[in-house]
């Protein structure tokens, strides 16, 4: 089952639009890990399942036989951990995956800065000066 190209696009930019707007990040995970598929482009590559409410994650969990619990990231900690971690990983993005499993799926890399770009400049200037501080101490 393929889904339309622009339905998509319109999942994937309204992941962004909420996020930098909510400062969350939802996903789903139980003891075993979080929640991932293959990427429907390439099976050699692992997806992780991201989503901006909390209804879209419950949604696609009975894909899963109900087997994970969402779970919320702040929006820091995924710019500047997960994502990072994930590219170093080689794993992708999928964002507001549906209960098909169907969406976007993004270079981590890429998605940050597609996020960065549409974050508010004071958001984003706290998040950078909060990052810097960080990293002087590690």
């Amino acid at each position: 089952m393929l889904q339309d190209s622009s339905i998509i696009e319109a999942s994937y930019q309204r992941f962004i639009k909420r996020i930098t707007e909510s400062e969350i990040v939802f996903y789903l995970s139980n003891d075993d890990g979080v929640a991932n598929s293959v990427s429907n482009d390439d099976e050699e590559k692992v997806i992780l399942m991201f989503w901006s409410d909390k209804a879209y994650a419950s949604s696609v969990n009975h894909s899963f036989d109900n087997e994970y619990f969402v779970k919320e990231i702040e929006l820091f900690n995924f710019l500047y951990r997960w994502l990072p971690g994930m590219s170093s990983d080689g794993v992708l993005a999928g964002v507001n995956w549906d209960g098909n499993l169907f969406g976007n799926e993004s270079d981590p890399f890429e998605l940050r800065e597609e996020i960065q770009n549409k974050m508010s400049k004071s958001i984003l200037k706290k998040y950078e000066s909060k990052y810097n501080s960080l990293s002087k101490i590690t």
